[in-house]
């Protein structure tokens, strides 16, 4: 009767201990890219460039830089460490903007939120036809490690944010380095 209880408290211990230091699976948390939550800086007065500091999650904020009618995010870490993530060389070099939040997909670990990815609509221009241009809706899927964050994959027109999650949350993929055309739709 003894080694019941025992086994009883070992489980219960090791239940608390594992859930201590456990890690949730990934789940989404919404900030915003634009509003009063922003802090905004003129970076060039005669060019008009900008940059907005919003605050995130997990004590991370995000930097919106608007140059020349171009758009991208840089991610600052709490100890404030500025990761930029390029949207001008990696998800469009036409003119962009961006939607009005970002997707943070983050865990639970000990507690507190982790952010794994971050996924942000590009407002982009298709320029092939430069007398025609046409706007494009993108999402850049960014994946945040331990080390790095950088774009992993851009997707085009008619993807969902269904599959922008699946592939933040899947295994990690190589940075871009450089505009590639967009990942098309797989309507399923």
């Amino acid at each position: 009767m003894t080694i019941r209880p025992m086994g009883l408290i070992f489980a219960v211990a090791l239940c608390a201990s594992a859930g201590a230091s456990a890690r949730t699976s990934p789940e989404s948390v919404y900030t915003s890219l634009e509003g009063k939550s922003c802090k905004k800086v003129i970076d060039d007065k005669t060019t008009g460039a900008y940059t907005l500091t919003c605050p995130g999650v997990g004590k991370f904020a995000l930097q919106v830089l608007d140059d020349d009618d171009r758009s991208s995010v840089n991610i600052v870490s709490p100890e404030q460490k500025v990761v930029a993530l390029q949207y001008w060389d990696v998800v469009t070099r036409g003119f962009s903007s961006l939607g009005k939040k970002a997707e943070w997909r983050v865990v639970r670990t000990d507690g507190k939120l982790v952010p794994a990815a971050l996924i942000v609509r590009v407002n982009g221009a298709d320029q092939t036809d430069v007398e025609h241009p046409k706007r494009v809706s993108l999402l850049a899927v960014a994946q945040i490690r331990r080390s790095e964050a950088c774009v992993v994959k851009v997707l085009g027109a008619g993807a969902t944010n269904a599959q922008a999650r699946a592939i933040a949350d899947g295994p990690e993929l190589p940075c871009l380095k450089t505009v590639a055309p967009p990942e098309p739709s797989k309507q399923r």
